[in-house]
């Protein structure tokens, strides 16, 4: 009895002593590349809010034990709270598509301020935003901040799903979980469901059009219906603040983190736009954008 209570003690423990054994083997690697102080300590958090329970599971592994059915059964399991955020996947009628997109899709923890991907680059991936604020801007405009998109929105699918370069750039506004699937993956699924590929199609055009319309509204029109955003619309923080949603989601990112053992960010101070009229929502960052809602990538 006390041999079979102390083998699954050990084995409890296995995964702890892992993540420790991990974390030194980060901290000796860091030292030995003489990484600056501020790297340090984002490499530490990352790992810490990766691992939040401070256990390291080698997920890969531990699939190799079980049938293709359990591991299913698994990543539809934990990728429940992604298909309840994003419209697309909540649908009932959509409920197959969803289950497999959750099979293909990858975490993706992302600090604040973070560039997640450039425009006029090749889109390889599309991105669903479980939670946090993404910025959706056009480096080469003048007015560089386009809009901002949050919990239940996705992006990068207008490069992925035309096949052109990207047309705008991503950065992180608040710490942000993601979630990545390749294109080569989400083209896959798509053959097998023709009327979810029209319709992410035609959102992605539609997203083209407004974002074009937007850099030149002399030269391109929008089509019926481009005004508002068919998926963004549908989404939970749509039509709220986005000044005061950024505040939330800094407020959430700092219980992570001390409930991680981590030292909370400082929060950020935000200045109301001249004239006292707050940004409108979280799908819309700046208040120049006024008449323009959605987004493109």
């Amino acid at each position: 009895l006390i041999s079979s209570i102390s083998s699954i003690l050990q084995t409890a423990n296995l995964s702890s002593r892992q993540f420790d054994e991990h974390l030194l083997l980060i901290d000796d690697y860091m030292r030995t590349k003489k990484l600056p102080a501020v790297m340090r300590e984002k490499v530490k958090d990352y790992f810490y809010l990766q691992f939040s329970d401070g256990k390291l599971h080698k997920e890969e592994e531990i699939f190799d034990f079980l049938s293709p059915v359990l591991r299913r059964e698994i990543k539809q399991f934990t990728g429940r709270e992604i298909c309840r955020k994003v419209p697309l996947l909540s649908t009932s009628s959509h409920k197959d598509f969803a289950q497999d997109i959750c099979c293909a899709i990858e975490p993706n923890l992302v600090f604040a301020n973070e560039v997640i991907m450039r425009e006029q680059t090749t889109g390889d991936d599309m991105f669903f935003i479980c939670s946090g604020v993404v910025e959706i801007f056009v480096s080469s405009f003048k007015c560089a901040s386009y809009l901002a998109i949050g919990d239940g929105c996705y992006f990068g699918d207008v490069s992925v799903l035309l096949g052109v370069r990207r047309t705008a750039s991503a950065k992180s506004k608040t710490q942000c979980m993601l979630y990545r699937i390749r294109k080569s993956s989400l083209l896959s699924l798509l053959h097998d469901y023709p009327k979810i590929e029209s319709k992410m199609m035609n959102v992605a055009q539609s997203r083209q059009r407004r974002l074009a319309h937007y850099l030149d509204p002399k030269k391109v029109d929008l089509a019926p219906g481009d005004e508002v955003d068919a998926e963004d619309c549908r989404t939970e923080l749509f039509g709220q603040d986005a000044d005061q949603i950024l505040l939330d989601k800094e407020e959430e990112m700092n219980i992570d983190r001390i409930s991680s053992g981590i030292k909370p960010k400082r929060k950020t101070m935000v200045v109301s736009p001249v004239g006292g009229s707050g940004r409108r929502h979280a799908n819309i960052t700046n208040h120049t954008v006024m008449r323009r809602r959605g987004k493109p990538n």
